[in-house]
């Protein structure tokens, strides 16, 4: 096997609810066992694996540490990254929100509400914006708990920014249906797809974010406009 060919995670190894984080586990750009990673580790991990910049995986590196009140820990498990409310949050697109008993567990069924918000063939910030609307208003109404602060909006806008700035990197910031299908489902970078050719920046993802951002806000005005109605 080469080094950063597939391989399904063991019965034993650690996952992450990251989609992007386990497929870099089960392409070894991680430990396959998604162990005792070190930041160093991590940090070389995100730009072997996606092309991103030293800065951006500095920032992704320390923010997963911080998040988890582990910033002085030499290393982390992917697993701890499950912990609610702190990188795991209600309105993820590919879990469950935690009230519901299973945050952690890949959702094919979020994964399928996700991709049918595709726009001929291709997913991009439309895309994302209209699901996350729909996870939203969801949770909002069925559970008890819910919790969405400022910061839950923040990553929430981050993880689909990441994904389209850097999964989309060489096509525009659209992703086809089938490959984010295979990325989602299976945490398999999809044939056909390689990373950025052109290294990805922190202001890239930054300015991704206030876009979208921007857009969920519009959402929520064309929403409360069609209930004053």
């Amino acid at each position: 096997m080469s080094a950063h060919e597939w391989q399904a995670p063991g019965p034993h190894d650690k996952r992450s609810p990251c989609p992007v984080l386990n497929a870099l586990a089960n392409h070894g750009y991680l430990p396959r066992s998604g162990e005792n990673i070190s930041k160093g580790q991590l940090s070389k991990g995100l730009k072997e694996g996606l092309n991103i910049s030293s800065v951006l995986a500095t920032i992704l590196t320390y923010f997963s540490f911080f998040r988890i009140d582990k910033l002085f820990a030499k290393t982390l498990n992917l697993d701890d990254l499950n912990q609610h409310n702190k990188i795991e949050h209600d309105v993820s697109l590919t879990r469950k929100d935690f009230y519901f008993g299973d945050n952690h567990t890949i959702d094919p069924e979020l994964i399928d509400l996700l991709l049918n918000q595709n726009i001929d063939g291709k997913m991009n910030q439309e895309s994302f914006s209209k699901i996350h609307w729909i996870r939203f208003n969801h949770s909002k109404e069925f559970n008890p708990t819910f919790s969405y602060t400022i910061e839950r909006k923040l990553e929430s806008a981050g993880e689909s920014i990441l994904i389209l700035r850097i999964i989309g990197a060489n096509t525009n910031h659209e992703i086809d249906v089938e490959k984010l299908e295979v990325l989602l489902k299976h945490e398999r970078f999809p044939d056909g797809w390689r990373k950025a050719d052109k290294m990805v920046g922190a202001w890239a993802i930054i300015s991704g974010i206030r876009s979208i951002l921007n857009r969920f806000d519009q959402l929520e005005k064309e929403q409360n406009k069609q209930k004053a109605t």
